[in-house]
């Protein structure tokens, strides 16, 4: 047996210590599961997927994969990295490498380039493991660069498949040979720690007190052979290898449930088949299983206890996790390099929900201290230093930095603020070392200064941490230099430097002059205040009451208004911007950005979502508010659909930065202006406007001449189109299309009169005026495409399946009975809302995409629609326009697949859409868009007004049917035209 590893915490008197009173066992990892499979082999140990190893077949799998790296020059004492996901051939590679003596340093599946870098700097291992693909993640990238650098070291690519399959990790397997066991004191694997400086830290944990740390955990949290454990984080953290996750519960002879994303959408249906007793999560997780138990049903009762740690868990969190999941909730605060502290099952709630728990082990020597190391009193907070059977002595590798994280007799700074209760609990703080706790990932402040530093526009930098909502902390950037740098370009230089998705900063913040302490130190707390949401940057706004309705007052204000403008209601709360500070027009192979008393600024290229950002980017405000519209022909661009279109001269999406902007209520106004003297010129127009609109309603003759046109024109080519629509369907070109006629009155309409007195008879979920570049119109729109919310909740609503609403609620009840046992219909419905999932998915966090308020029924109208609701939450690497060009054409104007669709209705409509199953939308800079799909609409065109509207088409579509279903919908606005 080879010698204990010299880099060790404890003395050879506590080394005795332990071994005599049973806390290290004399039997490295890799033998501890020749003891599991002989006493139990038959048992599932492992569950991925539809795969299931029993513990015997886990243990042969571990021997031919210890002999097959062995066979590729892998010997006792090497490093090899492992950067795998939640996999069958994870956990079998660990135990192998623990049978060959080799040490597993274990990397997080979405750590980027200049992480696996400074690792193999440090650890200068033998080889490196790493996935075809995972989650998006271009790892052959990576790996041509890694392989530069580090020529010595093998990189070897899994096939994504072959990590789950049966057998798996084949290609890495021979014949079993024998290998004398390590010594159990020696180094057992390498965890990562979140690290002060840009360098990773590499913690050493060795078999004898790595086994006891997952033994320790399994003894407290009750764990036995009928336990499930969830594996909802990444196997490679501490929390989810041996807290006592995946290690304790198959030491116990229980059930491994590994799952590749913490989604619900994932989860919960694993839970309920695998019957899971237990699981982990981080703070951020909680809160978004707890929305997500709100509309689900899954079977959740075999749930027993979640185990929640990575961060502080807030009371008021805490105190939901109960009631909602009718199991046990354990706080757990703890370390990689060490020691862990958890609530107990049988602890009072008080303390459950309220403190982070006490130490595991009664040989956990624990002080709390000042900062220059003197113990303080009872309950006053101070940092966490701490000594036992379970916590490293030093850092691998790591001189320097050991010589400031341990104290003289091996005690372990932890940088942690803890208070320490009357009962011998711990409350923690805060953190002392600079550290942003991200998600519950803590990560280096110094790794990200650094890399910003190198950038041209920055002199110097500073990181720190900002109180977020969502994320905890959220990563500030404050820097001196060119103010204008935006977040977008600095969140791409430093993914081009190699720093990972999940250390971009969240947010930047320019300073002229650093705020300084007493002691001349950069005063951080001051920079999180800074960096703290500002108001609203207008320094002009003034409130007003309204003695007339909102809808009286954008009748006058805007009747004889040239200049562009839009006025967007949501939940019954008109926003309007009306002039141009600045506009962007987004082209197919440009986007140009036009100041006020300033030349033309162009920026060209073949993605229109760079083009349109870098226009975005080079708005002169730090703050703005926007409104725009979009093109149905956009699509063509987004989808990649070849069209003559695209190269027309009218811009696909236009946006303007309004000059002026009022938001109307009920019975109050607020004006926000750029300038003193335009916001009284407004107060004065808006107390003008405030006067009672008379709107004469359409007489008899009028609307009989409407309802003839929309009942007759187009009608006979209309379904003859139809009909075309379903023999490609029918052959499989396409599932769904979105076809729509268009009726032109050639008359002179009263656009604002029209939605004045429609607006009384409608109920949408938006509704707009809208007069920019060419287009005018008015509308009262059923969905939106896309919602987003400044901490990137993102949401869309599909409707599609449709029956009139009368004014006969005996009908409408009627025909809602047959909208939703229309077998149709339904189906429509639901091809729909899975296209809407599958496209928000790539964008949202793993575990928050879901469904909800499926298949309501929306009233519209004279249009009663299917409705349901999909939301997710926006990974950080994306932003409102990823969800905008994700999601746009809505389903409900397009059709499935989108491509085809889209093909298929630039052959069959014969006039281009425009507007017209567009959007219109208002975005801002901080990341919120709210865009409503263009449809229920008047459209001015040069010889008159246009209506259209259109239906979904499958392959159990009737012509006639379809056409009805276009003149309900077109008699929602056709019948409260106003003829001027």
């Amino acid at each position: 047996m080879n010698e204990p590893h010299p880099l060790s915490a404890w003395s050879e008197s506590e080394r005795a210590y332990f071994r005599q009173n049973g806390y290290w066992v004399d039997q490295p990892l890799g033998e501890q599961l020749r003891n599991w499979a002989s006493q139990q082999p038959e048992s599932i140990a492992l569950v991925s997927g539809k795969q299931r190893l029993s513990y015997r077949e886990l243990d042969h799998l571990a021997d031919r994969l210890a002999a097959g790296f062995a066979s590729r020059g892998i010997r006792s004492g090497d490093n090899m990295l492992l950067q795998l996901p939640n996999s069958i051939g994870l956990v079998a590679t660990l135990f192998a490498l623990f049978r060959l003596g080799a040490r597993p340093i274990l990397a997080m599946p979405g750590q980027k380039s200049a992480d696996i870098d400074a690792l193999c700097r440090v650890a200068e291992p033998k080889a490196w493991l790493f996935p075809e693909r995972y989650l998006g993640n271009d790892y052959q990238a990576m790996a041509q660069e890694i392989a530069v650098n580090h020529p010595g070291m093998q990189c070897w690519q899994v096939n994504t498949d072959d990590i789950t399959n049966n057998p798996p990790m084949k290609a890495f397997q021979a014949d079993p040979l024998y290998f004398p066991p390590p010594h159990a004191e020696e180094i057992a694997l390498l965890l990562l720690s979140g690290g002060s400086t840009g360098t990773p830290k590499l913690i050493p944990r060795t078999h004898t007190d790595y086994f006891y740390n997952a033994r320790r955990m399994a003894e407290i949290c009750q764990i036995s052979s009928q336990s499930v454990y969830l594996a909802t984080l990444a196997v490679a953290h501490n929390f989810t290898l041996s807290c006592p996750g995946v290690l304790g519960t198959l030491l116990s002879g229980g059930k491994v449930v590994l799952a590749q994303t913490s989604g619900c959408d994932e989860v919960f249906p694993l839970i309920e088949q695998e019957k899971v007793t237990f699981t982990a999560l981080v703070p951020p997780l909680v809160t978004l299983w707890l929305e997500c138990r709100e509309w689900d049903e899954s079977d959740l009762s075999s749930l027993q206890l979640i185990q929640v740690g990575g961060a502080r868990l807030e009371s008021t969190l805490a105190a939901k996790v109960k009631p909602a999941f009718d199991c046990q909730l354990q706080q757990v605060f703890g370390m990689a390099e060490g020691l862990i502290c958890c609530t107990r099952l049988d602890d009072s709630e008080d303390v459950i929900l309220n403190t982070q728990g006490r130490p595991i082990s009664d040989a956990d020597q624990i002080r709390v201290v000042n900062h220059e190391g003197l113990p303080v009193e009872a309950g006053c907070p101070g940092e966490l230093l701490t000594h036992g059977p379970y916590t490293i002595g030093g850092y691998y590798r790591a001189e320097t930095q050991n010589l400031q994280a341990f104290t003289s007799d091996h005690f372990y700074r932890s940088g942690d603020i803890v208070r320490l209760t009357a009962a011998g609990n711990f409350v923690v703080e805060g953190r002392l070392k600079e550290l942003v706790n991200r998600a519950g990932e803590k990560i280096s402040c110094a790794e990200i200064e650094s890399l910003i530093d190198s950038h041209p526009a920055v002199t110097s930098c500073v990181v720190i941490g900002v109180a977020d909502a969502r994320l905890g902390e959220r990563i500030c950037a404050c820097f001196q230099g060119d103010a204008s740098l935006a977040l977008t370009k600095l969140r791409g230089f430093l993914l081009q430097a190699g720093l990972s998705e999940h250390k971009l900063p969240d947010q930047l913040l320019p300073v002229t002059r650093w705020p300084l302490t007493a002691v001349g130190k950069i005063d951080k707390r001051q920079l999180a205040s800074l960096a703290q949401p500002e108001g609203d940057s207008c320094e002009f706004s003034h409130h007003l009451p309204l003695q007339t309705s909102p809808l009286d007052v954008i009748y006058h204000l805007l009747k004889n208004e040239t200049d562009c403008h839009i006025a967007y209601e949501h939940n019954e709360v008109w926003d309007i911007g009306i002039g141009s500070l600045a506009q962007v027009a987004l082209y197919s192979d440009r986007a140009e950005l036009q100041l006020p008393d300033a030349a033309l600024q162009t920026w060209q290229g073949a993605n229109w979502k760079i083009n349109l950002q870098r226009a975005l980017d080079a708005l002169p405000y730090k703050k703005w508010h926007a409104y725009g519209v979009s093109h149905f022909e956009l699509s063509h661009l987004i989808h990649e659909v070849s069209s003559p279109l695209l190269a027309t001269v009218t811009p696909l999406l236009t946006l303007f930065v309004p000059r002026l902007r009022l938001k109307l209520g009920e019975n109050s106004a607020e004006l926000i202006a750029t300038s003193e003297q335009e916001l009284q010129q407004l107060i004065g127009r808006l107390k003008e406007s405030d006067r009672v609109a008379e709107i004469t309603p359409p007489e008899a003759h009028w609307k009989a001449r409407v309802e003839k046109c929309i009942r007759e024109q187009d009608a006979h080519d209309y379904c003859q189109r139809v009909a075309h629509a379903i023999k490609d369907i029918q052959r499989g070109e396409y599932q769904k299309v979105i076809l729509s006629r268009q009726i032109t009155l050639n008359e002179s309409v009263d656009l604002l009169a029209s939605y004045h007195y429609g607006r009384r008879f409608n109920n949408p979920a938006r509704s707009y005026v809208a007069r920019l570049k060419g287009d005018y119109f008015v509308g009262f729109s059923p969905e939106t495409v896309v919602e987003v919310s400044d901490s990137g909740v993102v949401s869309t609503q599909p409707l599609a399946g449709t029956r009139a609403l009368t004014s006969d609620e005996a009908e409408n009840l009627r025909l809602r009975e047959v909208l939703i046992n229309d077998t149709k219909e339904i189906a429509e419905h639901a091809v729909s809302v899975k296209l809407a999932i599958e496209e928000i998915l790539p964008l949202c966090e793993s575990d928050s995409a879901h469904v909800s308020n499926f298949m309501n029924v929306s009233l519209r109208g004279s249009v009663q629609h299917l409705a349901s609701r999909v939301k997710g939450q926006l990974r950080t690497d994306f932003n409102a326009w990823d969800a905008f060009g994700a999601l746009f054409p809505a389903v409900t104007a397009s059709g499935i697949p989108k491509r085809p669709a889209i093909e298929a209705i630039q052959r069959l409509e014969p006039v281009t859409r425009g507007a017209y199953s567009g959007s219109v939308f208002m975005v801002n800079s901080q990341g919120e868009m709210d865009a409503a799909l263009v449809l229920r609409s008047l459209y001015q065109h040069d010889c008159g007004v246009a209506l259209q509207a259109g239906a979904g088409i499958i392959d159990q579509s009737l012509p006639e049917r379809e056409l009805e279903e276009t003149i309900e919908k077109l008699q929602s606005v056709s019948r409260f035209i106003i003829s001027m």
